[in-house]
């Protein structure tokens, strides 16, 4: 009789293994590249980012950066030195001497006097219209 079993008559099932083959076409060429030697080296590769750089190249470019930070920094606050300031931080830095930070000292005052009595406190956004007016 004729039982169960493969299709081949042997009563074995075959199995096929099976090759995952890539193919693709190189745009500038037009030739067909089969990429099955890239995807087997990937397989057992983790699934995970691997380290780009070691820590030492790493703390070389965190030290260059932050010298490159600390260089900025002086040279903000050696521009800064020149800004107008308020007068209390002219006294507080030594500079109350210098006429012309003090002239600048006192517009930026005026200025701001002007600016707090055209904007008396509480007179911005108070949210006093937010919500569903049906509640």
């Amino acid at each position: 009789g004729g039982g169960g079993g493969g299709g081949d008559g042997s009563g074995q099932l075959t199995r096929n293994s099976l090759e995952v083959t890539h193919v693709t076409r190189d745009s500038a060429t037009g030739q067909i590249q089969l990429k099955r030697e890239e995807i087997q080296s990937s397989v057992f590769r983790p699934g995970w980012n691997l380290p780009t750089m070691t820590l030492t190249e790493y703390g070389e470019t965190e030290m260059s950066r932050a010298r490159e930070r600390e260089e900025r920094q002086k040279q903000t606050e050696f521009e800064g030195l020149k800004k107008p300031r308020r007068y209390e931080q002219l006294v507080k830095d030594g500079a109350e001497d210098n006429a012309d930070l003090v002239d600048a000292s006192a517009r930026l005052d005026r200025e701001w006097d002007d600016w707090k009595d055209a904007n008396p406190k509480g007179s911005g956004n108070k949210m006093a219209d937010v919500g569903d007016r049906n509640f």
